[in-house]
């Protein structure tokens, strides 16, 4: 019986106790590359400490995808939260900064808060055929959950 217990509690602390609340999704329709060169997000300990946590940058190809389930395995994620809090932890990406397709793109934000839910380029990219393409960040019911859909 202790050995069926402690393979349980074994069982439960591995699937359990790794898991971490929120995704970011990049959905990329156009023939453009975009580059999310860094971002930021906030961490919620079990105990109900707020940290923040850094990523990027994070490439998306053009038509691609980049989907993270743990946004602890972002690119050069950095967490201020003491050693050994991540675990249990509920990670939310909050906003990230772009840089758009040429010519004469420029870098601005994008992000769950208004004004930067969403964004539309000017500069008529050459590898959208001229066209100016549109970002919206989609958060999910759980108020944490991204989606960025480029189109």
């Amino acid at each position: 019986m202790k050995k069926t217990s402690l393979f349980l509690a074994l069982f439960a602390s591995a699937v359990f106790g790794k898991t971490y609340a929120g995704s970011f999704k990049v959905i990329n329709m156009t023939p453009c590359d975009f580059e999310l060169y860094s971002g930021i997000g906030s961490q919620l300990d079990p105990s109900g400490a707020s940290y923040q946590f850094t990523f990027g940058p994070i490439n998306v190809t053009a038509n691609g995808q980049v989907t993270y389930n743990d946004l602890s395995t972002m690119p050069n994620f950095n967490t201020y939260a003491p050693n050994g809090v991540l675990q249990g932890s509920v990670l939310c990406a909050e906003l990230t900064k772009v840089n758009g397709p040429g010519p004469g793109y420029a870098a601005f934000p994008i992000g769950k808060m208004t004004p930067y839910t969403s964004y539309t380029s000017t500069n008529n990219p050459t590898c959208n055929n001229g066209n100016n393409y549109n970002m919206f960040w989609n958060i999910g019911s759980n108020n944490c959950d991204a989606v960025i859909l480029i189109f």
